[in-house]
């Protein structure tokens, strides 16, 4: 038979151990004493014991009474903990976050959103992995991650995305090239340059091939690099034009270099937050996510304009 345990007749008679008195537990507990002693009456019925020798000045306890005490005493300060630290946990009081970011929002996005949720939350401990959008994706997958920042390049049912903010890639380019006479500018106007790219695996070398595929075969040298401020160096010693996240311009300290949006509807993308379809983010995950889109209208407003979107370009 299942038994009919309560938490407040349980905790009344722990109450009134402690204080000796039923009026101060009951007053202890919040109820009149009438309502006390019938939590008590209640617990003896259930249990079919005595659990307390009564006279008009004082409590004690029964034999049966000592041992229930002894055997409850523990088990309730462990459940009060249970209790008290899951709401700890939906209060964001403390808690743990592993999240995933593209390179770009680790620069821009990511710091101003960890310093707001430490002023709110600072029991909060938050850990970033930093990684291209295919490696972003698979951490996902596996759980090593409880969500990321990055873009959606295919469909994934698996998925959920939620947008924050929308970035396309620049060029990158020293103030006197020929780039930045063009009238406007398209991936087959950078394809016969040398040009600095980000490794395999970013969203952007991505979204270059893809675009380019089928055009004419390259002429100019490729350098591929993984860090973006690599690009950027080596385009301020003229060896090319770099393809560059929009996001991420205002942080690499471009000096005199100059950018100019690609204006093909393949060269935009949408930054978002990711996360499994079969996962509810906890409650520290989603104060993360709630100051990342705070941070995000306030970076936007900052970034470089965005080109308006061309329409298919004559050859």
């Amino acid at each position: 038979m299942a038994l009919n345990i309560k938490y407040r007749p349980l905790k009344a008679f722990l109450l009134a151990v402690q204080t000796k008195s039923f009026t101060h537990a009951a007053s202890l507990l919040g109820v009149t004493q009438p309502s006390f002693t019938a939590l008590i009456a209640d617990l003896e019925s259930v249990l079919e014991v005595k659990l307390f020798e009564r006279t008009t000045r004082q409590i004690s306890l029964t034999a049966a009474g000592v041992e229930f005490r002894d055997r409850i005493e523990r088990p309730m300060a462990d459940l009060e903990e249970a209790y008290r630290s899951m709401q700890d946990l939906a209060s964001v009081r403390r808690g743990a976050v592993v999240i995933g970011a593209l390179p770009s929002t680790s620069l821009t996005l990511v710091p101003p959103a960890l310093g707001a949720l430490r002023q709110q939350h600072p029991k909060l401990q938050i850990r970033v992995v930093e990684a291209h959008n295919d490696e972003l994706i698979a951490m996902l997958r596996t759980n090593q991650i409880e969500f990321a920042l990055a873009t959606l390049l295919s469909d994934a049912p698996d998925l959920k995305f939620s947008p924050l903010v929308a970035d396309a890639f620049f060029a990158v380019y020293p103030s006197r090239h020929p780039v930045g006479q063009l009238p406007s500018l398209h991936w087959e106007d950078l394809t016969p340059l040398d040009l600095v790219l980000l490794a395999q695996g970013s969203s952007a070398r991505h979204q270059f091939d893809r675009a380019v595929i089928s055009d004419k075969a390259a002429t100019g040298l490729r350098y591929d690099v993984t860090h973006m401020t690599t690009a950027v160096r080596l385009v301020s010693q003229g060896l090319g034009v770099a393809v560059l996240p929009r996001l991420a311009l205002p942080s690499l300290g471009l000096g005199s270099l100059r950018s100019r949006p690609i204006e093909d509807e393949s060269a935009r993308r949408t930054i978002g937050v990711l996360h499994r379809q079969d996962r509810l983010l906890s409650p520290a995950a989603q104060a993360l996510v709630d100051t990342l889109r705070q941070a995000a209208v306030e970076i936007e407003q900052a970034l470089p304009p965005l080109a308006q979107r061309a329409a298919a370009r004559n050859k």
